[in-house]
């Protein structure tokens, strides 16, 4: 083995007559190497393109929801204490999830209105997206109106884009109807009332910053009749990879408590998208790994272009006691040190790719 290793050397580094070989060695090397780094660079890209909207997505739906099914869930407070319990769990807070319709005096808006706490894991998620230096508590907090200090209403932080179509500035009073209907002497109206834009959020996502609006939860609780009541739990995990085996562990602590309630991870929320994302990356890396398979056979060219030009040096050696065996471990070694060599060359050209 030493001594096939030897000659594998010399035979890659000849620098005389040999010297075309040499340069077709070096050409196998770098076609391996850039083959290496796209599937490097892009299957880094597509990975950090799931991840990125991941974050965005559970960032705005969390990591697991529980919920009952037909309506509220009551006593929750109980519940949250009995989540907290499950191992992986890192913290539970209680939201609310209504459907409304936001108007000012020139446009209106369906949108979907979620009451969240000031201390939830909502909340620390929606900081993110806020202005540097946001205080979230005081933007979940009632805000007096500008032209009556003496009136508070209850704040509503609004998307972006949804600020943009309809003109929304902090401090801007806007009407909120609710679906659910009151009695009045002119018969049945829909519930309205004056909330107060106190910031606006940017995510990237333009479908939730048209649509999704954010309150504090004691005030769309008030709003929407639900006192004492949420639409569900957002429960964080210390692992987001092992959300399902932990939304199963919530099932079993909780299905006796109430009737109705379920558990949803972030995988079931958007089963679609991610099978889907999955797919294409299966698909990039088959048709990505081609191009390696491509270099490969330049190594099996340059091996048998070596093999031609060596045939007196190999009936010399196997003159000298050499095997078969023998001579196709020296070629074997070329095989393995080229591909090994650009493999290399490639992850590290795919690193600093990535980094650029």
């Amino acid at each position: 083995m030493k001594f096939s290793r030897k000659i594998a050397l010399r035979y890659l580094w000849s620098k005389r007559s040999e010297a075309f070989i040499t340069i077709i060695t070096i050409i196998s090397v770098i076609g391996v190497a850039l083959g290496v780094m796209v599937l490097n660079v892009v299957m880094a890209v597509m990975s950090g393109f799931e991840i990125e909207l991941r974050e965005k997505i559970i960032g705005a739906n969390s990591h697991i929801v529980v919920k009952k099914l037909g309506g509220s869930i009551r006593n929750y407070k109980n519940l949250i204490k009995e989540i907290k319990q499950v191992d992986g769990v890192k913290s539970v807070s209680a939201f609310t999830y209504n459907q409304a319709m936001l108007r000012t005096k020139k446009s209106a808006a369906g949108v979907l209105v979620r009451g969240i706490e000031p201390e939830s894991a909502a909340a620390r998620q929606l900081l993110n997206y806020l202005p540097e230096n946001s205080d979230i508590v005081s933007l979940l907090s009632p805000i007096p109106l500008p032209e009556d200090n003496k009136i508070e209403l209850p704040p509503l932080v609004v998307g972006r884009e949804l600020a943009r179509a309809m003109f929304l500035v902090p401090g801007k009073a806007v009407s909120l109807l609710s679906p659910q209907v009151e009695s009045s002497p002119f018969g049945l109206i829909p519930k309205f009332r004056r909330f107060i834009v106190s910031g606006t959020y940017s995510s990237g996502l333009v479908e939730y910053e048209n649509t999704l609006v954010y309150t504090s939860l004691e005030a769309a609780q008030r709003f929407f009749k639900m006192e004492g009541a949420v639409s569900g739990l957002e429960v964080l995990v210390n692992d987001v990879e092992k959300a399902p085996i932990v939304s199963r562990a919530i099932m079993d602590k909780i299905s006796g408590l109430q009737v109705g309630l379920y558990a949803q991870d972030w995988t079931e929320t958007n089963k679609p998208l991610w099978d889907a994302i999955k797919l294409e990356k299966k698909a990039y890396f088959i048709i990505l790994l081609l191009i390696v398979v491509m270099a490969s056979f330049s190594i099996v060219s340059t091996l048998v272009m070596i093999v031609l030009e060596k045939r007196r040096d190999i009936a010399v050696l196997m003159t000298m006691g050499a095997n078969s065996r023998n001579i196709a471990d020296i070629f074997k070694f070329q095989g393995a040190i080229i591909g090994a060599i650009g493999t290399v060359l490639g992850l590290l050209f795919g690193f600093f790719g990535c980094l650029a």
